[in-house]
């Protein structure tokens, strides 16, 4: 069983760790563009964990936070978990000094998050927290956009 609160815990959690990863990648990146895009992204990623915080708070203090997502949602959600949007073990980050291999892995922990984002989406039933979830999922797509569109870059 999870309360909403806890949900925006782990929304928080893939932030912090997207943010760590495009961090750490800086080191294997060469090109300054990639470089200052992997900042810009690691910055977007503590907007998104802020605006989840701010949304966190505002349920708990309304008491909305302690609402239950039981049994059959609840396995759901740990079903939906993804492969490493909760947890960077797997992805050696200080081995990947390839540039195309950064931007791969990139693309997939965005994708392991919007996805994320689009399952929790029906679980929310507050519309400020369904909103701020949107915008955050829009710019995650658009995250991917852009690092697919460098992926391609000779």
């Amino acid at each position: 069983m999870f309360t909403a609160s806890e949900i925006l815990d782990l929304a928080i959690q893939i932030e912090v760790n997207g943010e760590n990863y495009y961090r750490s990648a800086l080191g294997g990146a060469v090109r300054s563009e990639l470089k200052d895009l992997l900042d810009w992204l690691a910055d977007q990623e503590v907007l998104h964990r802020q605006q989840f915080q701010e949304v966190k708070d505002r349920l708990c203090q309304n008491r909305k936070g302690r609402d239950i997502i039981s049994g059959a949602s609840g396995a759901a959600l740990r079903a939906a978990m993804g492969r490493h949007a909760f947890t960077l073990d797997e992805l050696k980050v200080s081995s990947i000094t390839d540039e195309k291999e950064i931007l791969k892995a990139a693309v997939e922990f965005e994708e392991d998050s919007i996805l994320f984002y689009e399952f929790i989406a029906q679980l929310i039933t507050d519309p400020g927290a369904l909103s701020t979830l949107a915008l955050i999922r829009e710019q995650e797509m658009e995250h991917r956009k852009l690092l697919m569109r460098k992926m391609s870059d000779p």
